[in-house]
């Protein structure tokens, strides 16, 4: 991947804050509070200059900790392929046992009931020479996945399918506007990641001499 130029704090904060937005629960709460604070003061449009300057102030406080945690943590969107492909790969090298077997993505679907999205049958070409035997939850980067256990000539793959949030995973290739998969490598391993109905992949090409075996 090309590096990406960095742009301004400013610009950053800006976007981050069009971004932001509270959920029922934190706006009930923050209601709640303006609602306590409210009630010590006697004019109207007193009551109502207190509750905006709290909404403004808090809301502030909490876009500036988020942002600040998300600037400062060590890890930049750049980054994230290689992150994935190395969670991929520790995973792969440590096969944990199959929760369903399944020839067929049709079968497996009716397991993934707690995705909020449909595990697909993709259309990369190397996934033809494959079979699909069953899979397991399980997550990548803390977003709840799919892992697929896939056969190949009697060499095990493995392939995740998560929701692809790309304020989560930054910028990776759709199949279907004509990108090819990010060709990423962890622990010697080749990975393949790529977007296809807005859905992420992430597929080992692990060689069958590394000795991975299936854990029953």
């Amino acid at each position: 991947m090309k590096p990406s130029q960095k742009k301004p704090l400013k610009q950053q904060l800006q976007q981050h804050l069009n971004r932001v937005q509270l959920d029922d629960s934190q706006f009930a709460a923050l209601e709640n509070l303006m609602e306590k604070g409210a009630d010590n003061v006697e004019a109207p449009a007193d009551r109502h200059l207190w509750r905006s300057l709290a909404v403004a102030g808090m809301l502030f406080v909490a876009v500036l900790t988020t942002f600040m945690v998300s600037q400062f943590s060590g890890t930049s969107l750049d980054d994230m392929p290689q992150l994935i492909a190395e969670e991929v790969v520790s995973n792969h090298l440590n096969m944990k046992p199959l929760e369903v077997k399944a020839g067929s993505i049709n079968k497996v679907r009716g397991y993934f009931t707690k995705l909020n999205f449909m595990p697909l049958e993709s259309q990369l070409q190397a996934l033809s020479s494959m079979q699909l035997i069953g899979g397991r939850y399980c997550s990548l980067q803390g977003i709840t996945a799919a892992q697929l256990r896939m056969r190949q000539e009697g060499n095990l793959q493995t392939q995740y399918q998560t929701e692809y949030l790309p304020e989560v995973f930054g910028e990776i290739p759709r199949l279907e506007d004509g990108g090819s998969p990010l060709i990423v490598y962890a622990k010697g391993i080749k990975v393949k990641v790529w977007v296809e109905k807005g859905v992420l992949f992430a597929l080992t090409d692990s060689p069958a001499v590394n000795g991975v075996k299936e854990n029953n």
